[in-house]
């Protein structure tokens, strides 16, 4: 079976109020010395509007304390996933996810340490070099809805595509600030929030010293952590920049 890795490396995520399931959402694994590290987005495990502060859960209020993360591994017949529990609080109700250090609420993304592992997990690295242009083409991979392919046997990810719409050098300005995030122009949808968002391309063609290459096989570059749309009418959303990764985890 022909599985596309970056399929796998999407994490589905459980957002709990102890057993009850408040929502899903997507995040990712990166690896920093021998810890795994949950990327995704700070309102995913605050349960609030990253820009207002106002609760997602518009009925009860509920807040999260609790993730649910379902964790793909290859054994040698095929792939199999693992669903752990996560706290989001310790005994003293304080956050146990990191923020950046400098953006702090500020910047929608959050990493929330896992511990080691012994199987062999799907990661992304921490750093990406690749710099995208404005109307380059990119893909969203995560769970729509909380949607997965095959769910009896494991969370594989879907692929959205979307077109950048924003000059990425440019930051965005967000309550008044500019901060180091992009647009895309995409159909993106609730459960979504957190996903990676990457260049793909099957057939190895890459953008290199101002010019077109060609490489031998499959080529992919991180962009950045997906986080929302605009506001509910558009199709435009929020990239936050790869580059807060290695910012959040550069004390940990």
């Amino acid at each position: 079976m022909n599985i596309n890795i970056h399929s796998l490396k999407s994490i589905y995520i459980s957002i709990l109020f102890n057993d009850i399931e408040l929502a899903t959402a997507t995040g990712f694994l990166v690896k920093k010395d021998d810890n795994m590290y949950l990327i995704t987005n700070r309102h995913v495990v605050t349960g609030r509007n990253n820009q207002t502060n106002k609760c997602l859960d518009e009925i009860n209020a509920s807040i999260p304390n609790k993730l649910d993360i379902w964790f793909p591994h290859k054994t040698p017949e095929e792939y199999k996933w693992s669903k752990i529990s996560y706290e989001l609080y310790d005994e003293n109700d304080n956050p146990l996810w990191i923020e950046h250090p400098i953006y702090r609420n500020k910047v929608d993304v959050i990493a929330l340490k896992l511990g080691v592992f012994e199987q062999n997990l799907f990661c992304y690295s921490i750093n990406s070099s690749y710099e995208p242009i404005v109307t380059d083409n990119v893909f969203i991979i995560g769970y729509p809805y909380g949607y997965n392919i095959r769910p009896k046997e494991g969370r594989y990810a879907i692929w959205s595509t979307g077109t950048i719409a924003s000059d990425p050098d440019l930051d965005v300005e967000i309550n008044g600030e500019q901060l180091p995030a992009f647009l895309i122009d995409a159909k993106t949808r609730k459960g979504q929030s957190g996903s990676p968002v990457i260049y793909h391309s099957s057939t190895g063609i890459d953008r290199y010293n101002g010019g077109i290459a060609m490489w031998g096989g499959p080529i992919t570059h991180e962009l950045g952590i997906y986080s929302g749309r605009i506001n509910s009418d558009s199709d435009l959303g929020y990239v936050w920049k790869w580059k807060l990764i290695s910012e959040i985890l550069s004390n940990n």
